[in-house]
């Protein structure tokens, strides 16, 4: 009974301390000169919110917002390995979905599906460092 006890406080801890390692400040580690993208996440319990910045044409169109308005939301999956996230742009695209996942201590997104309508510059696939 004492060893399931320690087994089930084992796993409750490693899975809170999966959670907690999303949030923070990440950069694209390998972008191009033309192109940066970051993404700031908080997370509380298994919810993800925050914002990304994506700039692109050589500075010409920045997807942020000064004031710190998120611009995407989700959840961890059940592992806590993953997220799913909802992600719109401050150019007016709606509806994007993106997966993130960490690996070797990088923070791995891949768009799921593109935003509709406006304009966005977040990258497709992106390997993003911590800061």
């Amino acid at each position: 009974m004492i060893a399931i006890f320690f087994m089930v406080i084992a796993k409750v801890c490693n899975a809170s301390a999966t959670m907690k390692s999303l949030s923070g400040t990440w950069d694209w580690a390998d972008s191009p000169e033309s192109r940066a993208f970051s993404i700031d996440l908080k997370q509380h319990g298994s919810q993800i919110s925050r914002q990304y910045c994506a700039v692109a044409q050589n500075g010409r169109k920045t997807d942020c917002d000064d004031e710190k308005n998120p611009n995407l939301h989700g959840a961890l999956d059940r592992t806590g390995q993953s997220a799913v996230v909802g992600f719109t742009s401050f150019f007016g695209a709606e509806n994007g979905k993106a997966v993130m996942r960490i690996i070797e201590g990088r923070l791995i997104g891949t768009s799921t599906q593109n935003p509709v309508v406006g304009e966005f510059y977040a990258p497709s696939d992106a390997v993003l460092d911590r800061r």
